[in-house]
């Protein structure tokens, strides 16, 4: 077996399966409930303003929490107060997950001077499981093809997107990617399977059995939400 085809085993778990009722995205237990149910997990790292690697999907509070606040600009302690649930570091959920199913890791970072693609190393390093790195932003992506070339990287495809930074779109050209992500809502049937042909590619986002049969044969894997599992 190829020492990428884990990545093409099971579905992946977009925030874990859970309903934000009694089960919330990003928690010890809808990993729990993904590694029950034999998916991927994958799992969007941030920085708190005390350098805490966190499993947080949004880059503010105000979808989960109703603040303004940004993840980076909150202490890990203050993040704990303020919500209604755990929000479990990186370290906590690589313990519980433990190698039982493999893991997908995006290190969401800004100005951080690759602070976090560093603790998000120091802990992989030490782990056990199998693992992947993706990310859409080049510059991660070649700091991980430098300082740790034996891992497994991806690269996030979507739409066009104004270029933010000359570094960041001259490293488009020196990156090596081992697997694509690819958002199917700007890529259609034809599009897909050609890429296909020269990469391994894992679709993103499936909420529904509708979706999942049409792609499902285009794509080597798929991201699905808790809506896909309870369709």
């Amino acid at each position: 077996m190829n020492k990428i085809d884990f990545l093409k085993e099971n579905l992946i778990s977009n925030k874990g399966l859970y309903d934000n009722v009694n089960i919330f995205e990003n928690t010890l237990e809808s990993f729990s409930k993904a590694i029950d149910n034999n998916l991927i997990i994958y799992l969007k790292v941030r920085l708190t303003k005390d350098k805490v690697p966190v499993i947080y999907s949004d880059s503010n509070l105000a979808r989960l929490m109703n603040l303004k606040d940004r993840v980076d600009s909150t202490k890990y302690e203050e993040l704990i107060y303020l919500n209604k649930y755990h929000i479990p570091t990186l370290k906590e959920v690589l313990k519980l997950i433990d190698g039982k199913t493999p893991i997908i890791i995006n290190p969401t970072s800004s100005s951080d001077k690759y602070y976090l693609q560093k603790e998000v190393v120091k802990l992989l390093d030490n782990y056990k499981g199998k693992f992947a790195i993706l990310s859409s932003n080049p510059l991660i992506i070649r700091w991980f093809n430098k300082n740790k070339p034996e891992y497994l990287t991806g690269e996030i495809i979507t739409k066009k997107r104004k270029v933010k930074s000359l570094p960041r779109y001259l490293a488009n050209f020196t990156i090596k990617v081992d697997f694509k992500s690819v958002d199917i809502e700007y890529y259609n049937l034809i599009k897909l399977k050609k890429l296909k042909e020269n990469s391994l590619v894992i679709g993103y986002l499936i909420d529904s059995k509708e979706k999942y049969n049409i792609y499902k044969n285009a794509l080597d894997n798929i991201f699905i939400s808790e809506l896909f599992k309870n369709d």
